[in-house]
């Protein structure tokens, strides 16, 4: 079992990324969503907008109306992750930070999916698909498991094996 302050740190950082996404995406739904004159506000000129989309699937629109589902599947991945963090006695900072980025935007996504039946998405980069800051939070913080995970034990104490002795 982690600290109590490595578990505060995590709920800290779940509740940053779940408050700023919600935040961000009712600002935006109350400006440029539907029903609003606008729908889309350019940054940099046909490279970085703002623009509201509902999206009805998974990543990039995949999956379209298995909302249930997918509402089921981000619960479960959530909850396996926690559970591996919470076996843990001294998981590494930057597993908890990551960690409660990935869980952050999951319940993110999750709140929108139960309240509205679509994830509200408003960043538009280029050509791809738009996103938000839930997402943002999960592929970052993926990353950051993925590469932690991958690393050896470091002099300098930023990784260390994840299952210590156990």
């Amino acid at each position: 079992m982690p600290d109590r302050s490595d578990a505060v740190l995590l709920l800290t950082v779940v509740t940053l990324v779940t408050v700023t996404d919600q935040l961000t995406k009712g600002v935006l739904a109350s400006t440029i969503g539907s029903g609003q004159l606008e729908s889309r506000i350019e940054i940099v000129d046909g490279w970085i907008a703002l623009e509201y989309t509902e999206n009805r699937g998974a990543a990039f629109g995949l999956f379209s109306g298995l909302a249930p589902i997918l509402a089921a599947i981000s619960v479960a991945i959530v909850a396996g992750l926690l559970w591996h963090y919470i076996r843990q006695a001294r998981p590494p900072l930057w597993q908890t930070v990551a960690t409660g980025a990935v869980a952050g935007g999951a319940l993110g996504n999750l709140l929108d999916r139960v309240r509205l039946g679509h994830v509200i998405d408003f960043v538009s980069v280029g050509p791809w698909p738009n996103f938000n800051i839930a997402d943002s939070a999960i592929t970052v913080g993926v990353l950051v498991l993925v590469w932690g995970m991958t690393r050896q034990t470091s002099g300098l104490g930023i990784a260390r094996p994840i299952d210590q002795g156990s």
